[in-house]
């Protein structure tokens, strides 16, 4: 039996979408969650000095996206068939540049970066909100499945849903505007294979 060891510190960041999928998979991993204090003693032994790794029987995998694309593919959760799995990707890949435009603003909102917060909340998140959020919702909507694709639940879905909890904890006042995204992530708490995870894990 494969043994899977995730990485990461005790928040949700760019491991929760990695821990959602073996979630609704039901796939057994250890989630081994490390201090901050511990961080710059592991750093250097790291292939990349980043976090999260997943460790497949000792082999380690980075980048947290790889990983949840691995895992799901594995268990179903990538889309079905070529096409679907394409635009899966495809999705992924808009909500990269999506964090890409936004992080500067939500590195200044966490005291990481100094900067003038309502600007750039001004003029990298809410534009960028518009832009996203709705061609999201637009996936959505055209699905008729109620998540992002006609399949059903991908880990595409985890990744969006997470990046967008973030926002709104930050900017409600933006993330509220768009209704049906949070109906969306209504429906993934809802699921029956990850609402006790919900309901229990650190915000």
């Amino acid at each position: 039996m494969v043994h899977y060891k995730l990485i990461y510190f005790d928040i949700r960041g760019m491991a929760e979408a990695i821990r959602l999928v073996f979630k609704y998979a039901k796939v057994d991993f250890e989630d081994n969650r490390l201090t901050f204090e511990q961080w710059p003693t592991i750093k250097p032994t790291t292939p990349s000095g980043k976090l999260p790794i997943l460790e497949v029987d000792g082999t380690q995998l980075i980048e947290s996206a790889a990983i949840a694309r691995f895992i799901a593919r594995k268990h179903g959760l990538a889309g079905k068939g070529d096409l679907e799995e394409a635009k899966v990707d495809a999705i992924v890949d808009q909500n990269k540049d999506f964090m890409a435009q936004v992080y500067p603003w939500l590195l200044v909102k966490f005291g990481r970066e100094k900067g003038d917060e309502a600007e750039l909340k001004k003029t990298k998140l809410i534009p960028n909100a518009e832009i996203y959020l709705s061609i999201f919702q637009k996936y959505i909507k055209e699905s008729g499945s109620g998540f992002l694709v006609k399949s059903g639940v991908t880990f595409a879905d985890f990744i969006i849903s997470e990046f967008v909890i973030t926002l709104r904890q930050n900017a409600p006042d933006v993330i509220d505007k768009y209704p049906e995204m949070l109906q969306y992530i209504d429906r993934l708490k809802a699921l029956p294979q990850l609402k006790d995870h919900y309901a229990s894990r650190k915000e």
